[in-house]
C-alpha cells in the first residue's frame, strides 16, 4: 500500500475504535485526558508507517539525483537534504490526511466554504470542536491567519474551553488539584448547545486583558478579533481583510 492507502487504514480504525470522534481527538483543544494518549499512539503510528519511510525515500532520492557517494557531502549538504527530506515528509503525510478529510485538491478556501457548509446548523459543544479541529487540520487557520497569528488563536481557544468545560481546571481547584477532564465530565458537555457569540467574547475579553503583557499592538488586538469573530461566530469583518493588508505590510 502507499502512503494513502496507509494513512487511510490507520485513521478509520482508530475512528471506528473511537465511537468516530477522530476529528475531535486531534484536535487538541478539549476532550477527556484519554485522547491525549489516543493522540500519541495514532502519531506514533504514522510516524512509523509513513513520515520516517519518506524521510528514507526522500534522502534516497537526492543521492541519487545528486550522483555523488554519500562520504563526498559536507556536513552543509548533508543538513540541506535531511531538512528537504523531513519537509516532503510532512507533506506526504499532509496529503494523505486531506484525502482522508475529502479536501484533497481544494483551495483553502474552497476548503473553509466546504467545512462551513458541513457544519452549518449544528450547534453542541462537539460539533464546535469538530469544525476548528477541521479548520486547522486542513491548514485554513494558518492560511488565512499566519503562522504565528493561529498558534496564539490555537493556544487562547484551549485555554477558554478548559476555563468553560473543565471542572477540574486550575482556575477552579488550584495548581495543585488541576486535572484533565474525565470521560464522565466531557461527555455531560460534549452533546450540549454551543453558545459561540459568548464564547467569542470572552475570548476578546481575554485578548484585552494579556495584550500588554504580550507587548501586542492595537492593530493586532483587532486583527485577532476579527479571526475570533469570523471562525467562531462565522460574522463577516469587512475590516479583517485590510488589517491583515497592513499586517503583511
Amino acid at each position: 500500500m502507499g502512503p494513502d492507502e496507509i494513512y487511510a487504514e490507520i485513521w478509520n480504525r482508530y475512528n471506528e475504535a473511537f465511537d468516530g470522534n477522530m476529528i475531535a481527538i486531534r484536535s487538541f483543544i478539549g476532550g477527556p485526558a484519554e485522547w491525549a494518549a489516543i493522540n500519541q499512539q495514532f502519531d506514533g503510528e504514522i510516524t512509523r508507517h509513513i513520515y520516517n519511510p519518506a524521510i528514507i525515500d526522500a534522502r534516497k532520492e537526492g543521492l541519487e539525483l545528486d550522483g555523488r557517494p554519500y562520504a563526498e557531502w559536507t556536513n552543509a549538504e548533508v543538513d540541506a537534504l535531511d531538512s528537504s527530506s523531513r519537509l516532503k515528509a510532512c507533506k506526504t503525510v499532509d496529503n494523505a490526511l486531506m484525502k482522508v478529510l475529502g479536501y484533497d485538491g481544494m483551495s483553502f478556501e474552497e476548503r473553509e466554504a466546504a467545512i462551513r457548509e458541513k457544519y452549518a446548523g449544528k450547534n453542541t459543544t462537539l460539533d464546535f470542536l469538530n469544525m476548528q479541529s477541521e479548520l486547522d487540520l486542513s491548514g485554513v487557520l494558518n492560511h488565512k491567519m499566519g503562522k504565528d497569528q493561529a498558534g496564539t488563536y490555537r493556544v487562547m481557544l484551549r485555554e477558554r474551553f478548559e476555563e468553560v468545560f473543565n471542572p477540574n481546571s486550575i482556575s477552579k481547584v488550584g495548581i495543585g488539584k488541576y486535572t484533565l477532564m474525565t470521560a464522565d465530565q466531557w461527555y455531560r458537555v460534549a452533546d450540549q448547545p454551543f453558545d459561540t457569540a459568548q464564547f467569542a467574547t470572552a475570548m476578546k475579553d481575554n485578548l484585552h486583558r494579556v495584550s500588554g503583557h504580550n507587548g501586542w499592538t492595537e492593530d493586532y488586538v483587532k486583527m485577532m478579533e476579527g479571526f475570533f469573530d469570523h471562525f467562531i461566530t462565522g460574522a463577516a469583518d469587512d475590516g479583517l481583510d485590510s488589517l491583515l493588508d497592513a499586517a503583511i505590510e
